[in-house]
């Protein structure tokens, strides 16, 4: 390689507009290291926990949701029950007797094809 063409080029860290190269700027030795990779553990450790109490409370939540449900279903059941008790035709007919209605001994039904006028 030419020494100007070595020259011309530009290194990433100028490029970026870095005084220096990051691999000089992160912490040198044991030490720097152990505690970068201490800070990074215990951020994963922390989102961790974050993560699996906040599923833990939806699941918590989630449970008392269903248990609604199953109380609404049975009382939507216990509802319709009562609809159709309350609808049949012994119902309506104890109903009608209870509010002074009797019942019908004779039926006469009218011809309305037929050519018989009522005239005063």
């Amino acid at each position: 390689m030419s020494r100007a063409f070595a020259f011309a080029m530009t290194r990433p860290h100028e490029r970026l507009g870095l005084p220096q190269p990051i691999g000089r700027r992160l912490p040198q030795g044991l030490a720097g290291w152990n505690m970068v990779i201490a800070v990074m553990m215990f951020a994963c450790v922390f989102g961790y926990v974050v993560q699996v109490n906040s599923a833990a409370s939806r699941g918590f939540e989630l449970r008392d949701v269903e248990k609604r449900v199953e109380t609404l279903r049975s009382d939507v059941m216990g509802l319709e029950d009562t609809v159709a008790t309350l609808s049949s035709v012994q119902a309506l007919n104890e109903r009608a007797i209870a509010l002074g209605f009797v019942p019908v001994q004779g039926i006469e039904y009218v011809n309305p094809a037929g050519k018989t006028t009522a005239m005063r």
